[in-house]
């Protein structure tokens, strides 16, 4: 009886499993829960968009980030999340990405704690100057210990920041000295400069070992990627980036 039971909640598990198909940028989603669905602890925004959707791994990367933040950092406002994908997948406007369920756009942790609105038509601020530096609001120690979080503890692949925020925290992980530390070196390297991330960080994370009709993207080049920014600047058309 026990073993019959057993047998039907897995069989239960694996029916409402998601499963993301195709590549980042020419995919789809199947059996995806929205986050409210999901219970997915964040402050989700731009609702109206319908892009709620995301595979079961990154609402469990979404609520791990989440839940750092919350250990860490008591004081710091929830982590705000925009688009993600819409439920089947797919074309989604203003994205070449986002199509299979394992991409996501994040505000990036504020000094002030500010929370924008979930009915905002759009970001609420932009973390870069009008002379490419980032701003006071950016919180460069908590941003940076998140970004250390989920490249050694989750299945991210890549982060695509402003090429300012890279330069910023190569300059933090070295004067810091935290550059000798391998974890770091290796955020570094994940950490991606792209164009159109001064309002938000795009977090994506790996295909998910059982999904076999997912197509992985080719690693990060080895190192951290300070030493010469300018190549690093992945174009949409060339990796699908955003």
């Amino acid at each position: 009886m026990k073993n019959t039971i057993l047998l039907f909640l897995i069989l239960i598990s694996k029916l409402h499993a998601s499963e993301a198909i195709g590549f980042y940028s020419a995919g789809s989603l199947a059996g995806a829960q929205s986050v409210f669905e999901h219970g997915t602890p964040i402050q989700k925004l731009f609702v109206a968009r319908g892009r709620l959707y995301t595979s079961d791994e990154m609402h469990n990367v979404l609520t791990d980030a989440s839940e750092f933040i919350k250990n860490n950092f008591p004081d710091s406002e929830i982590l705000q999340v925009g688009d993600l994908s819409a439920r089947l997948g797919g074309l989604a406007e203003g994205h070449a990405s986002h199509q299979n369920g394992l991409d996501g756009d994040i505000v990036y942790l504020r000094r002030n704690k500010y929370v924008q609105s979930p009915q905002a038509a759009n970001w609420d601020e932009d973390f870069v100057t009008k002379t490419d530096l980032p701003t006071k609001n950016f919180n460069t120690e908590r941003n940076f210990a998140l970004f250390k979080f989920l490249v050694k503890s989750t299945s991210v692949s890549r982060i695509f920041v402003d090429v300012s925020i890279k330069k910023l925290l190569c300059k933090f992980a070295d004067d810091s000295g935290e550059i000798r530390d391998p974890n770091t070196v290796e955020t570094l390297r994940r950490l991606r400069p792209q164009e159109l991330h001064r309002t938000h960080f795009h977090l994506r994370i790996s295909c998910p070992p059982n999904d076999h009709e997912c197509t992985p993207q080719s690693g990060p080049e080895a190192g951290s990627g300070c030493d010469d920014l300018s190549i690093l600047l992945e174009s949409v058309q060339n990796l699908h980036s955003c």
